[in-house]
């Protein structure tokens, strides 16, 4: 049995421990990274960042039948159990609203499409997920082919133009309950690397190593970092507010929170709300905002 960190969301169904022979069983694959601690507990070697994908893939097939799930080489791997911290605190945000009258967009949704399926397999949501980046979307596809349950529940759409958020994938006379959005955090290239180094020599790793930082340049960066983006989002939020309830973002740098917080409520939102979460030592923040009551 491998322990891990407590408090996460109280719903969550990895506030247990992982049963890594079950785990191996579902998914041989993560059998090559696992190590014995001592003589009745094995955890997993994750000196190797191969791990992390293959722990989170024995997770979905093991907990929630994904088939076939991967993402693109050199991409972010998401971590199942802080993916659906997320999910659970949006669905808190909502009342508990579960089924197909649901409707989310996740913004950003990635090649792993991570929160379309979590968000599917808990609370049978409808998803629309974004992207910019065609061949995570190519990839995103691959995965609803391979689960035709999933397909039923979540359609992907491409924002041609990276200038914008939402224009072009909300569409005339569609609602959604919530947008769900877990921002590039870098400014740029220069600013991801010099962090990653400061990270590496902090843990002791090796420049030249492989590293559990990596992702590919539109997951990571963005021009102005995460304020300036979810600055946008805002802004964007406000001119499709007949359309959108909750409107909600991860922000990493709790130093961003005040002055994002300060547009919302010049702009006179109904409601304004930062949800601490946590994992471990790692605590994020869901900054909601919701412009309109639905009619």
């Amino acid at each position: 049995m491998e322990n891990i960190s407590k408090n996460l969301h109280p719903r969550n169904k990895f506030n247990k421990s992982y049963n890594i022979e079950q785990l191996v069983k579902n998914t041989p694959s993560l059998r090559s990274y696992v190590i014995q601690v001592d003589h009745d507990h094995l955890s997993i070697d994750f000196t190797h960042p191969e791990a992390v994908f293959h722990l989170n893939k024995a997770l979905l097939k093991s907990t929630y039948g994904i088939k076939g799930w991967r993402v693109l080489p050199n991409s972010l791997v998401p971590t199942v159990p802080g993916r659906l911290n997320y999910i659970h605190y949006l669905a808190d945000l909502l009342g508990g609203k579960s089924g197909r009258s649901v409707q989310i967009l996740d913004i950003g949704t990635g090649s792993s499409i991570i929160y379309p399926i979590l968000g599917v397999k808990e609370y049978g949501w409808l998803f629309t997920g974004s992207e910019t980046h065609v061949p995570s979307l190519v990839n995103g596809n691959a995965i609803l082919k391979d689960n035709p349950e999933l397909a039923k529940s979540i359609r992907l759409r491409q924002q041609n133009d990276p200038t914008n958020i939402l224009k072009d994938i909300i569409l005339p006379n569609e609602y959604y309950d919530a947008i769900m959005c877990n921002p590039p955090f870098f400014k740029s290239r220069e600013d991801h690397e010099s962090q990653v180094s400061r990270k590496n020599k902090n843990l002791r790793i090796s420049q030249d190593a492989n590293s559990n930082y990596q992702g590919l340049a539109t997951e990571l960066w963005t021009e102005g970092g995460e304020q300036k983006f979810i600055t946008q989002l805002i802004y964007e939020s406000l001119t499709f507010k007949d359309q959108i309830g909750y409107c909600t973002a991860l922000v990493s740098n709790k130093d961003n929170i005040r002055p994002l917080r300060a547009v919302i409520e010049y702009h006179k939102a109904k409601d304004v709300q930062v949800i601490n979460m946590s994992q471990g030592n790692k605590i994020n923040r869901i900054l909601a905002w919701k412009w309109v009551d639905k009619k």
